[in-house]
């Protein structure tokens, strides 16, 4: 069952192409922030907002993995070899996850490194040593593959492709930008605080060197965390639930 699912997944061009948009992109804006940024504002953790790029990657292949095969109706093959559809639909969870938590690691650490080596030539120094730096790379990375099983789970419950990008994106990129600004003052702080934009942003710069502004609304590390191995769960457990719930049309 790994076996198949892993040659479906490098057997089409959208996978090597959305890595390839979350390394270029991730790694490209980190160079960048690397030659533009003033010396004397530099933030270790700064180098690392091109994740941005790499979330919706993952996102679009998350979504990619298992829509297409509903889409184009192959799924009914898959669900007839091994009608268990819970054990079908853990193992493309499982080996995404796998691949997006690999992938958005690596990606993560080499934005890091390309911008330590080129600020270094500026005269600004930084490394992996410094205080919780090494909690910020491993927190961008992780979340990048929590965006990508969002998508993954956006993928089973809408079975569409087009449907469940726009979906992905409308949720992640506009909705959660736009709703809480909606909300009453007395419940604004606490959604913008658990948008995955912002646990995102709260993994990936604790080693901050400026303390954060009281508007930031951000959480602190661990909570962070936490809250998005909780959405984590969600993503993975609901398409479990659902897809024995309905046919597969």
């Amino acid at each position: 069952m790994i076996k198949s699912e892993w040659i479906k997944l490098w057997s089409v061009r959208s996978t090597w192409f959305a890595l390839y948009v979350a390394a270029a992109g991730t790694i490209g804006l980190a160079a960048t922030y690397a030659l533009v940024a003033k010396a004397g504002d530099v933030e270790p953790t700064d180098a690392l907002q091109g994740a941005v790029f790499g979330q919706l990657a993952f996102g679009v292949l998350g979504v990619l993995v298992v829509s297409s095969e509903f889409t184009t109706g192959l799924i009914r093959t898959t669900f007839a070899t091994i009608p268990r559809r819970r054990i079908v639909i853990t193992a493309k969870a499982g080996l995404l996850f796998a691949v997006l938590i690999a992938a958005g690691q690596v990606v993560s650490f080499a934005a890091f490194f390309t911008a330590e080596i080129l600020l270094a030539r500026r005269g600004v120094h930084f490394s992996l040593t410094n205080h919780d730096v090494p909690v910020s790379v491993l927190g961008c990375g992780f979340c990048m593959a929590f965006i990508g099983m969002f998508g993954f789970c956006l993928g089973v419950l809408l079975r569409r492709t087009t449907a469940a990008v726009a979906t992905f994106v409308g949720v992640v990129f506009v909705g959660m930008g736009v709703i809480p600004a909606l909300l009453p003052d007395s419940l604004r702080a606490d959604a913008v605080r658990l948008t995955f934009t912002k646990v995102g942003e709260a993994m990936a710069t604790p080693g901050r060197t400026a303390p954060r502004l009281a508007n930031d609304h951000v959480l602190s590390t661990g909570p962070a965390w936490g809250v998005c191995l909780l959405y984590l769960a969600i993503s993975v457990a609901a398409p479990l639930l659902i897809v024995t719930r309905r046919d597969t049309n």
